[in-house]
């Protein structure tokens, strides 16, 4: 990204501070990273091409409050220090980088997403970018679509559209009390038919969360019907979470 307006913008969405320790995924030769060194009281730029890695050591590498590491982030070991990611993350893994910032404990993460995505993120239940991925990302933090991005802010300029997203994680007692992969695996067989009902849909996908369709339907019989009777594509992110909470419990 090339636009000083938009880079700005994302450091002041982020309220970056000297005392925080920022996270840059994909920095490239260093534009945003720049914005953030002035602010950060340290800025920690993990980039996987060694060809940026040269340019941004012989731009930056002097810099005392810059740290330059050359990893695959999603390999990558995030120093618990950690408070804030801010970046232009490669959109072709944005899922991957998403779920694995919202592991981490941090305060706010500013990114930069192809469009459709951010939009999935935010849609609303009932609408037609409601979907796995909005209901996971909502149980796990706030999430707020910034801006949009035009595509003349990159060079070259992609195909796509892009938007700025804010992802403030929310705490251990705001996300539900149902293991992590007991809800994504009923998630996942819920969104594989999102238009039938949720009873249909979990049995059409028994093999997601059941040992087979047999245990399917005795779990089945102890869930409310009024869950049971409802589409996937109308059940809020709190209901999907009660829901697996159900399935966690009638599974032993």
């Amino acid at each position: 990204m090339v636009d000083d307006n938009i880079l700005e913008f994302m450091v002041e969405a982020a309220e970056v501070r000297e005392d925080d320790i920022v996270l840059e995924i994909g920095p490239g030769p260093g534009l945003l990273t720049r914005y953030l060194m002035t602010r950060a009281g340290q800025v920690i730029a993990v980039e996987l091409d060694g060809r940026m890695v040269e340019i941004l050591k012989r731009e930056l590498g002097e810099a005392p409050n810059l740290e330059i590491v050359r990893a695959d982030f999603l390999e990558y070991d995030v120093p618990d220090d950690v408070n804030k990611v801010v970046a232009n993350i490669p959109y072709n893994i944005s899922s991957p980088i998403t779920f694995k910032l919202l592991e981490l404990d941090i305060d706010v993460a500013v990114l930069t997403y192809q469009r459709e995505f951010a939009e999935r993120m935010v849609a609303e239940p009932g609408s037609k970018k409601y979907s796995r991925l909005t209901v996971m990302v909502n149980l796990l933090a706030d999430v707020e679509l910034l801006r949009g991005v035009p595509r003349r802010a990159f060079i070259p300029p992609p195909r796509v559209g892009s938007s700025v997203v804010r992802l403030t994680p929310k705490s251990e007692e705001e996300r539900p009390d149902v293991d992590p992969d007991t809800l994504e695996s009923v998630c996942r067989a819920l969104f594989q038919h999102k238009n039938k009902t949720v009873r249909n849909a979990l049995l059409l996908s028994a093999h997601e969360w059941a040992t087979d369709r047999e245990q399917a339907r005795e779990v089945l019989e102890e869930l409310p019907e009024d869950l049971l009777s409802e589409r996937p594509l109308h059940l809020p992110p709190e209901r999907v979470a009660e829901l697996a909470a159900a399935i966690e419990s009638a599974l032993g």
